[in-house]
């Protein structure tokens, strides 16, 4: 099922999820964990997390390779400026329960683009996330030779917006 979301991924052109060595999967698999979203027994969405040293001594990254196909995810409660796919909505939970630590970082790409435009649109929206207060930026770095931008999940106020928006949020 991975090598055939792997396959719609290189259609799409979203190039780190175009083949598992683009998504590091072993790799991430052995340092941190990688989770995926199963519709109609067809992998729809993947996203993973990893040990984040550059950020911190307990710091970890997650939504690392987060991906989701177009068109598999009908949920509509979010509002403007909020999360509302299946990787940010539905694995961030189950990686803040997994993760032995409290600091959670997002990277995004500043100039890369890997993805027909939505990188550039997911690193925008991590900046109306920050006047939230769901994020905090921490400011830009050289991350494996490309410019990104740092930021730091707020994990309660995610927490209580999340449980606030869809009823329950999961500890």
């Amino acid at each position: 099922m991975l090598k055939q979301f792997c396959k719609e991924c290189e259609i799409l052109g979203y190039e780190n999820n175009s083949s598992l060595e683009r998504m590091n999967l072993l790799w991430c698999k052995d340092v941190g964990q990688y989770w995926c979203a199963v519709k109609d027994d067809k992998i729809v969405a993947v996203a993973g997390c990893h040990p984040f040293p550059e950020a911190g001594e307990n710091a970890w990254r997650i939504m690392y390779r987060g991906c989701e196909l177009p068109g598999n995810d009908n949920f509509k409660g979010l509002g403007k400026g909020d999360w509302n796919s299946i990787t940010q909505r539905e694995f961030i939970p189950l990686m803040i329960k997994w993760i032995p630590s409290k600091d959670l970082y997002i990277t995004t790409n500043i100039s890369n683009e890997h993805s027909n435009g939505k990188a550039a649109r997911n690193h925008r929206l991590m900046g109306l996330l920050s006047k939230q207060k769901i994020l905090d930026n921490i400011g830009n770095m050289l991350y494996n030779e490309v410019e990104q931008t740092v930021w730091k999940l707020n994990i309660e106020i995610y927490a209580t917006r999340r449980e606030r928006i869809i009823g329950r949020y999961v500890d």
